[in-house]
């Protein structure tokens, strides 16, 4: 059946279309086209006056729904935590894999392997979140899984993780040259992150072959004017794909607004959510620490920072109301921005034909009123 969304206005990626209809059919995006041009054959969907964009791409969901992944690796746990995501518009993703050993990082390969198999335009592959950090930023990471990249273990990752392993962040400094060449020849997007770069290390990795960095200011060498590190090079270099948490808690809107002038389309939305996300559950035992949620905040019994409880819905909504950037900005920093990061674009993240009916539709006030993925509706229970 044929299906066409109208009375809206669609943010289709590059380009603002009012008066027009997306048309999607057997899971896939036809195409646009005028209002008074559609097809008499076609089952008409009423976006009343809200509007049309593309499902939200998140590249670093570690849980939802009251489930970490890294803790409970299993296609069960995916289908949760991509059942408690679309309920605020992400309708595609990478399943995050904290600072783990490696049978549980094995674990995780096979259950993200299945859920890609069973659901590819939701899942797009797995962002491995370490283990290969500065133990100086370690962050909320598990201190005793954190280690040295070596020849033998990216034997193991590498084979077990093909095609499934898409986004993997790492403090270079902490990677001898020859596991990092060998990383950057994979095909897997390298992110600087958890890391003490200095500011010439951070752009000599630039040039050779790291792409990305992971929630920039969080967990990294910063903007000391005598001694610039990673959060610096990046804005300085302006080339790399780097992810920014925008829930007010990981850094102010000014450093949001700084990024975005030195960064432009280069600066895309992420949550590094937790497990609460879609749920009330109070906190989740780590074993060597519980991560509590309260009052909109993510955080170790003492304070620190542990992820986020951001939803990629709120993250746009803070970007336009909190920060002050434009709304087609916003919409592509969580759609376009991020599947250009995975070389995907041409398969979520924009309304084109062929690509994926993912689509989201906001009101006025940008909250949620539709969600469709492979063009079936989501049934919303915070609508």
């Amino acid at each position: 059946m044929r299906f066409a969304l109208t009375n809206g206005t669609i943010y289709s990626g590059h380009t603002i279309f009012q008066h027009q209809a997306v048309l999607f059919e057997d899971g896939h995006i036809i195409g646009l086209v005028p209002d008074d041009q559609l097809p008499g054959d076609i089952t008409v969907l009423d976006a009343k006056g809200g509007i049309i964009c593309p499902g939200f791409v998140d590249l670093q969901v570690n849980g939802g729904g009251g489930v970490y992944f890294t803790q409970y690796p299993t296609l069960e746990s995916l289908n949760t935590i991509r059942d408690a995501h679309l309920q605020f518009g992400t309708t595609s993703l990478l399943p995050t894999v904290i600072s783990a050993f490696q049978d549980k990082i094995l674990e995780t390969i096979t259950a993200v392997r299945e859920a890609m198999q069973q659901s590819p335009s939701t899942f797009l592959g797995m962002h491995l979140e370490g283990p290969f950090f500065n133990l100086e930023k370690a962050g909320a990471h598990d201190t005793a899984c954190i280690r040295e990249a070596t020849h033998q273990e990216l034997d193991v990752l590498l084979e077990a993780g093909k095609d499934v392993i898409t986004y993997l962040t790492l403090a270079p400094e902490c990677v001898e040259e020859s596991v990092l060449q060998r990383l950057v020849e994979s095909g897997i997007v390298l992110s600087a992150g958890h890391s003490l770069a200095t500011y010439d290390q951070a752009m000599q990795f630039f040039q050779n072959g790291v792409t990305a960095v992971t929630h920039l200011y969080n967990a990294m060498s910063g903007i000391d004017t005598k001694q610039p590190g990673l959060a610096a090079a990046t804005l300085d270099y302006g080339q790399a794909w780097t992810g920014i948490i925008v829930d007010g808690e990981h850094c102010h809107p000014y450093a949001v607004r700084l990024a975005k002038k030195m960064l432009g389309e280069k600066l895309l939305l992420i949550s590094d959510c937790a497990a609460c996300v879609g749920s009330d559950i109070p906190f989740t035992d780590f074993g060597n620490f519980k991560a509590y949620y309260r009052n909109g905040r993510c955080e170790t019994e003492d304070g620190r920072l542990a992820g986020s409880a951001l939803t990629m819905l709120q993250a746009v909504q803070n970007t336009v109301n909190m920060v002050g950037l434009p709304l087609d900005e916003a919409l592509r920093m969580a759609t376009l921005y991020p599947a250009q990061v995975l070389k995907l674009e041409h398969k979520v993240g924009q309304l084109l034909p062929g690509s994926a009916a993912n689509l989201v539709v906001l009101d006025k006030n940008l909250q949620l009123q539709q969600v469709w993925v492979d063009g079936q509706e989501v049934t919303l229970a915070q609508k």
